[in-house]
């Protein structure tokens, strides 16, 4: 089940989850960096953590160190699954390319009802070679066996999703820096720097090992 904005949650929560997903439509489900948003995308798993400071391997053995600002965004990325989806549901979807059209889901992310319509499309993205990010509302959802077909929605288009066994599906709230430490699987959006590490601007950390899908 994810989470939702209502008058349950307390009066801290509401202002942060606000904030945060503000910065994530923003960042998070934006596209692949550009001239006026050259932002940078770094995955892999904490190894060291200094003052301000984080240095990341990923899967290749790279090491990247990664500036954290004051105020800078972490979000605490857990696993969930396809019971979590249904028509209407607002997801992210990485995803690689298939046949007829239709891409297959390598990672969905489950969206608050709070970050409704952000970003909403389909483009490039670059958790795979020639993969796309799909935001959009889900208008039909078609189980298949091992393989599920969605529809999703994105003002008057559509695009085919294709979820199988493979695929990875996560979900977000508002976590705090002290998640943020040797052994946690991040994903960093940042801004580079001239010269220097990239800074953060929100950091995805999955809990209890989880990596973030997207």
């Amino acid at each position: 089940m994810f989470l939702t904005l209502s008058s349950s949650l307390s009066s801290n929560v509401l202002p942060r989850m606000a904030s945060a997903l503000a910065l994530v439509g923003g960042l998070l489900l934006a596209g692949t960096a550009s001239a006026a948003d050259p932002s940078v995308h770094i995955r892999g798993e904490v190894v060291a953590v200094r003052d301000h400071q984080v240095d990341i391997k990923a899967r290749n053995g790279a090491v990247t160190t990664v500036q954290l600002p004051d105020g800078y965004q972490v979000m605490d990325v857990s696993k969930t699954s396809l019971a979590a989806v249904s028509e209407n549901s607002y997801l992210g979807i990485a995803a690689a390319p298939a046949a007829g059209g239709k891409v297959r889901a390598l990672g969905v992310m489950v969206f608050p009802e709070g970050a409704r319509g952000l970003n909403e499309g389909h483009f490039p993205w670059d958790l795979a070679k020639r993969s796309t990010m799909t935001n959009a509302t889900v208008a039909k959802l078609v189980k298949k066996g091992s393989t599920s077909e969605l529809e999703m929605r994105f003002g008057d288009k559509t695009q085919a999703v294709l979820v199988d066994n493979a695929t990875v599906f996560g979900q977000f709230v508002p976590g705090q820096p002290a998640l943020v430490v040797p052994g946690a699987k991040v994903m960093v959006i940042g801004q580079p720097t001239d010269g220097g590490p990239v800074t953060a601007r929100i950091v995805l950390v999955g809990r209890d090992g989880f990596i973030p899908p997207i």
